[in-house]
């Protein structure tokens, strides 16, 4: 029998070729147990399967190419690690680790994240992680995606073996209160868990789509925007008759209409001051105002230069946190600054340790400590 992927032959039926089938069939019960409605754990399933459709992915790639992919005790002489009398093969994380030596590349970051996250989960938190971890997850999916027909061709895709998930949850402003409130339902160990992770990486990274990937469902044309497609839900009784038969001619063609959105790109994905003040109070039991405490943080951690500063020497920033304007002669900040500011001004004796002073605390707190 001869086995051929994209353009090569294998005489006989090749050991990666048998892996690779079964790594495809672990990432698709994956998409289908965190897709299932009223999945009671969806992301334990999820994380499960396709950890090991990853394992099976890469340890093809390592049969194919000839990589040794068990654990060795000693190199003179040779001796491996054994369970049950079998060599014992390399866990994801080590597989992982040997596919991305560069250890801040984006996939190789998702999948540590993931990996992380899978030993972290508590069921009774389950709903608020899978809100906070969905772009993680979908990130996790799309690399997937790439690397299988990267490696194996066009022809081992599983994007057509699968579907667009319809969303219930966002298309009302109760449902995204209760998405909102589901993740902030988490303990602070949890939250802390996402916070720490981001703070340790670079703005390359956390804007990296194969790290974390976003996406916004637009009803109508916006201005601006995080989404790099707009996906339209019509009513059919809205369509006029030229209209409806029109969308019934590319249903049939299986075609699906998008329209470009207008993306501003100067600044993306940073906030000023004010931007994050906002995000930091909403996140911390005290007061985080622009003009009280921020100024104070951003002098105590070193963010940025002082006011003061003139000609080249004002430009000088902690690029992890913070950039320099030149065209508003101003400074803006990333979200990798907003999570160190929540994780270090979460306490009092941390809020004390960067700001210098006790802090204030919020309206709602002081009425419930009254």
């Amino acid at each position: 029998m001869e086995v051929q992927v994209e353009g090569t032959a294998v005489r006989g039926r090749a050991r990666w070729l048998g892996m690779v089938e079964s790594s495809r069939d672990e990432c698709l019960n994956a998409v289908e147990f965190y897709n299932r409605p009223g999945s009671r754990r969806p992301l334990e399933a999820f994380l499960v399967h396709m950890h090991i459709a990853w394992l099976y992915l890469l340890q093809a790639e390592f049969e194919q190419a000839g990589i040794n992919y068990s654990y060795l005790v000693s190199t003179k002489p040779r001796r491996y690690m054994k369970v049950d009398g079998e060599r014992k093969s390399w866990d994801l994380y080590r597989s992982v680790a040997e596919r991305w030596p560069d250890p801040q590349h984006p996939v190789r970051k998702n999948l540590e994240l993931t990996i992380r996250l899978r030993n972290k989960i508590e069921h009774r938190h389950e709903h608020g992680l899978v809100v906070a971890s969905a772009g993680f997850c979908q990130a996790l999916v799309l690399n997937y995606e790439a690397e299988m027909t990267e490696k194996f061709g066009s022809r081992m895709s599983v994007a057509s073996l699968v579907h667009l998930p319809v969303s219930l949850s966002t298309f009302n402003e109760e449902g995204v209160k209760t998405l909102v409130a589901a993740q902030l339902s988490l303990p602070k160990r949890l939250r802390n868990f996402f916070i720490d992770f981001r703070s340790g990486l670079g703005e390359d990274v956390l804007n990296d789509r194969r790290f974390e990937f976003r996406v916004e469902l637009v009803q109508k044309r916006a201005p601006s925007g995080d989404a790099d497609l707009a996906v339209s839900f019509v009513r059919e009784a809205d369509l006029s008759e030229g209209e409806r038969k029109a969308y019934e001619a590319l249903e049939k063609t299986g075609r699906v209409i998008v329209r470009d959105k207008f993306r501003p790109v100067t600044n993306l994905g940073r906030f000023r001051p004010s931007d994050v003040c906002r995000r930091v109070e909403a996140a911390i039991p005290f007061r985080f105002s622009a003009s009280a405490e921020f100024p104070q943080a951003w002098k105590n951690l070193k963010l940025r230069p002082s006011s003061t500063a003139r000609g080249d020497a004002k430009k000088i920033t902690d690029e992890r946190y913070c950039f320099y304007d030149e065209v508003h002669r101003d400074y803006v900040y990333t979200q990798a600054c907003v999570d160190l500011l929540i994780r270090k001004c979460g306490t009092e004796a941390g809020f004390i340790e960067v700001i210098g002073r006790k802090p204030r605390l919020k309206a709602t707190q002081e009425l419930l400590s009254s």
